[in-house]
């Protein structure tokens, strides 16, 4: 079994190609070279945290994005996926994160998915004992609650979308 499984291709050409003008959004964490902008969920209706929060509900091409996905979501995703948490994560030219594994108790009802939108051939990401490279577009799941490192050894950011997604009936149970 692998520790990457590709899922999907999804077209981020429009969303990368905005990323310049919404650098503000991204901002630093407690790990060196890692940027955060938070876009939270990704539900249809009205009371979304999605549209709630100002910067994500006027970046129209985020905006498209996240209606491709959700109206693919059940052809992309196995069927019954309720969305978690989803970032924009930001990986500065020369960055290494540390190990690191997910322990806190919302990974025992949620695993993740990366969908890299700004790509280089330097971004190495390291799942369990594997390592890979997802091309722009590729939504490729992974398990957050393996000994996971990053390091970038291009010499421009990577930045991509890290959705968090579960089966709906594990949230009943």
């Amino acid at each position: 079994m692998t520790n990457f499984a590709t899922v999907a291709h999804l077209d981020t050409f429009e969303l990368a190609g905005s990323l310049r003008t919404r650098w503000g959004l991204f901002k630093p964490t407690g790990m060196p070279g890692l940027h955060i902008a938070r876009v939270r969920g990704l539900k249809a209706d009205s009371n979304d945290e999605f549209v709630r929060y100002k910067p994500a509900a006027n970046w129209t091409e985020l905006g498209n994005l996240r209606n491709e996905i959700t109206s693919r979501a059940e052809a992309i995703l196995p069927p019954g996926i309720e969305f978690g948490e989803i970032s924009l994560e930001m990986l500065d030219a020369g960055a290494v994160l540390d190990w690191n594994r997910e322990t806190d108790a919302y990974f025992d009802r949620y695993t993740r998915a990366i969908l890299p939108m700004r790509w280089n051939p330097g971004v190495l990401l390291i799942y369990g004992n594997e390592a890979a490279n997802p091309g722009p577009g590729w939504l490729t799941a992974v398990s957050p609650r393996l000994p996971h490192a990053a390091i970038n050894m291009g010499d421009s950011a990577y930045v991509a979308l890290v959705l968090d997604f579960k089966r709906k009936e594990m949230a009943d149970g």
